[in-house]
């Protein structure tokens, strides 16, 4: 038997396991290239009324404690909101009544399809993923594919998705909020 891992983290947590008596074998997760590339960001800006603002971009199916939502609405509170937007992805419909009661963060419940994911990921700044657990997060690679900035969390497989773009910068709970002001997105 031979088990298939989309990371190298998480090859070697089975290696470490009781699973590791059978040969594994990484095979990373891709991403539609002729989905994710960069691409004229114009209408997503106004049908969010993004204009004139550096865009700070997270995206999630759900977002959760897992996903890093906190560091959001913390990452928010030290921002210039006269020039800086977070834009959230993939929230709930209860998550967007709340974030928009405390914050001002722009609450997206889901796009119309991809093709509109890929226009969000070029228009934005830069993609943030302050995720806490991850095998191989693809949301980075397509960010990067967009030719967006990533600022990831070093947490699992997430260091394995810098694409040698020049495009990919680790951070941590630590340090984040510092990377996005000194880097002034």
């Amino acid at each position: 038997m031979t088990l298939i891992t989309p990371s190298e983290w998480l090859a070697g947590l089975v290696r470490q396991s009781f699973l590791g008596k059978y040969e594994v074998t990484v095979k990373r997760n891709q991403i539609d290239r002729n989905i994710f590339y960069p691409r004229d960001p114009a209408r997503v800006i106004e049908k969010y009324g993004l204009q004139g603002k550096k865009i700070i971009l997270g995206v999630a199916g759900v977002w959760d404690d897992r996903k890093g939502l906190k560091f959001f609405v913390q990452l928010d509170q030290a921002l210039d909101h006269d020039r800086q937007q977070i834009v959230l992805v993939g929230v709930s419909e209860k998550q967007a009544k709340e974030l928009q009661k405390s914050t001002w963060i722009q609450p997206v419940l889901r796009t119309e399809n991809q093709e509109e994911l890929a226009e969000l990921y070029s228009a934005a700044d830069v993609f943030f993923n302050p995720t806490m657990e991850e095998n191989y997060p693809t949301v980075n690679l397509e960010a990067q594919a967009c030719g967006t900035k990533v600022l990831s969390f070093d947490t699992g497989g997430c260091r394995e998705t810098d694409l040698g773009m020049g495009l990919f910068e680790l951070c941590s709970s630590e340090n984040f909020i510092e990377k996005m002001l000194k880097k002034n997105y």
